[in-house]
């Protein structure tokens, strides 16, 4: 699993996650984290620590602009320098926690644009990103690309029964939580996951 690093688990709602959650309110830091690179950088280190030469080799972006990303970041704990190395060679390290926003049943204005202008970057990330596994599917071995999903659902309940349904969701991942931040408890074979799950009421009838 990612996301979330620790994991990273990102939602504008808050998640009955069997992990450490922290919501941010401040418009400042939601606006730091609505870049497309920044939220890249994000889910890159959730595999591990990485330079910021080794960002920028993977994200097809400078070592200085990655560097410059990772320091906005920075400044609101969202990544942390990791033992070793110098310089732009020191590596950095995803957060160990995970977060929420835009819960508070009452936020501003200024806190409501930067949370709409946060969740839109997720989302386009998210979807990119699994139209790039998309392009490269066939390449992955047939028990990966039985493994994978992309599926939809249509299911009648009510708020309550949607809740509870989303904490059972998140409740599955409890397992594999302690292997984002400990290689060594990851089985061999085992990837990064990245799971994207969509539920919403339809209309009033």
């Amino acid at each position: 699993m990612t996301d979330s690093p620790a994991p990273q688990q990102t939602a504008p709602t808050t998640p009955d996650a069997p992990w450490p959650t922290r919501e941010i309110t401040d418009p400042s830091e939601l606006r730091a984290l609505a870049h497309p690179v920044r939220f890249a950088l994000l889910d890159l280190l959730a595999a591990g620590p990485l330079t910021a030469t080794q960002c920028g080799e993977r994200l097809g972006q400078t070592p200085a602009n990655c560097s410059y990303h990772l320091r906005q970041l920075e400044r609101f704990g969202h990544v942390t320098r990791a033992e070793g190395g110098v310089g732009r060679e020191r590596p950095w390290k995803i957060r160990s926690e995970g977060i929420t926003w835009d819960t508070s049943g009452q936020p501003g204005a200024a806190q409501d644009r930067a949370a709409d202008a946060l969740s839109d970057v997720i989302e386009d990330y998210r979807f990119g990103a699994w139209r790039s596994y998309r392009a490269r599917r066939r390449d992955e071995t047939e028990q990966w690309r039985a493994a994978d999903m992309s599926t939809d659902v249509v299911a009648w309940m009510t708020a309550e029964e949607l809740s509870e349904l989303k904490g059972q969701m998140m409740a599955l991942f409890a397992p594999f939580v302690d292997r984002d931040h400990v290689p060594e408890r990851r089985p061999h074979g085992a990837r990064a996951v990245r799971y994207f799950g969509y539920a919403y009421p339809g209309d009033e009838q």
